[in-house]
């Protein structure tokens, strides 16, 4: 028993070759009153690369035997995988038939599952190895692998992005190229980390505070005073003037929640 693999011809070629351009898309949305806001993603472009070899390869198990002193042979079509098949690394020849017909087939033989792959890799092996070789020297795959190196970069550099500055903030600052498109909006990010920072380090402050002077230190008093030194009061004092002037009401036309919450800073910080 052995097995055959046999090269043949497709009638149609291979409609799905990678696309040729990967372009940035954006969409715009917004609520009343305030202003759009971008976010930024990719597409494809519609335009494919021509898949012109139409060779394919069918495997077949044959099965040689003596019957009243003759030598017969039977033979059983397993699948055919197409040139392109190959070259899909997700591809398999499993995947090219029902699991019910590969059962039949199986017990017909009278082999398992696991012998008939083993005889069908030993000599489908070399021929995946020959195709992929001529596959990769072709303009297709040179610019899928580019396209799947920029996208795995921007995943990359998407999820340290918002490691530090939260979720949802990197498709509103940068493309996936990298370029930056709203600065405004990278500075409004970095400036609400900030914020952040401040907010928790006050509270952690306060907490250790109010802790601290729930205790009898033998009389001692305790200082409620300010920890900033002059120079950092002087940088709380230059965060707060950019900051109300980005979100004085007169600028966001709004209630005016954020300036209320700078205010309530700008006192905590002791500026």
């Amino acid at each position: 028993m052995y097995c055959v693999i046999q090269k043949v011809t497709n009638k149609k070629p291979n409609q799905y070759g990678h696309y040729k351009e990967l372009t940035v898309s954006s969409t715009s949305f917004g609520i009343a009153g305030q202003p759009l806001k971008t976010k930024y993603s990719y597409r494809y472009s519609d335009e494919r690369f021509e898949r012109p070899i139409k060779d394919a390869y069918k495997i077949c198990i044959h099965k040689s035997y003596r019957e009243n002193g003759k030598v017969k042979k039977k033979q059983w079509v397993i699948c055919t995988m197409g040139y392109y098949d190959i070259v899909a690394n997700t591809s398999w020849a499993g995947d090219y038939l029902l699991q019910k017909k590969l059962d039949a087939k199986l017990d017909q033989i009278g082999i398992t599952e696991t012998e008939l792959w083993d005889m069908v890799y030993l000599k489908l092996d070399p021929i995946i190895e020959q195709v992929k070789k001529e596959f990769e020297l072709t303009e297709e795959y040179k610019t899928k692998a580019k396209h799947d190196e920029i996208i795995n970069k921007y995943l990359s550099d998407k999820q340290e992005f918002e490691k530090e500055y939260g979720s949802d903030t990197y498709d509103y600052c940068y493309d996936i190229y990298g370029t930056l498109r709203n600065k405004a909006y990278l500075e409004e990010v970095k400036f609400q980390k900030t914020v952040r920072e401040e907010y928790q380090k006050r509270s952690y402050e306060r907490n250790y505070q109010s802790n601290y002077n729930s205790y009898n230190f033998g009389g001692y008093s305790v200082s409620n005073g300010s920890n900033y030194t002059d120079d950092e009061k002087g940088m709380l004092k230059k965060i707060y003037r950019e900051a109300s002037k980005k979100f004085h009401p007169d600028v966001t036309k709004d209630d005016g929640t954020m300036m209320k919450f700078l205010t309530k800073l700008k006192e905590q910080w002791g500026i």
